[in-house]
């Protein structure tokens, strides 16, 4: 019988970054609504709002780009675009084995 990978498995994990582009907020409540929203998922490792672009890391495994351009809908962002990809880690880090 196989056992299912743990989610430690550093081999199994890859962080993706989403850029989700959102119409201009003149709102500071607004903002704070969304960064809540995102923050509130599970996966979600790091995230900030700056010049009406949305960029959040996260785990795959946990959470998905769909569930994160709901919670900024959900808060009354207004997306424009969405784009995702694979984050590459910094070169100063200790490479993980393959």
């Amino acid at each position: 019988m196989h056992d299912k990978p743990h989610r430690s498995d550093t081999n199994l994990t890859e962080t993706m970054a989403a850029k989700i582009e959102i119409e201009p907020m003149n709102d500071p409540a607004g903002e704070n609504r969304i960064a809540e929203g995102v923050a509130a998922l599970d996966g979600v490792t790091d995230f900030k709002i700056k010049n009406g672009v949305v960029h959040v890391s996260y785990d795959p495994l946990t959470t998905s780009e769909k569930k994160i351009e709901h919670a900024v809908s959900a808060a009354g962002g207004k997306i424009k675009a969405t784009e995702s990809e694979t984050e590459i880690p910094h070169p100063d880090l200790p490479q993980q084995p393959s």
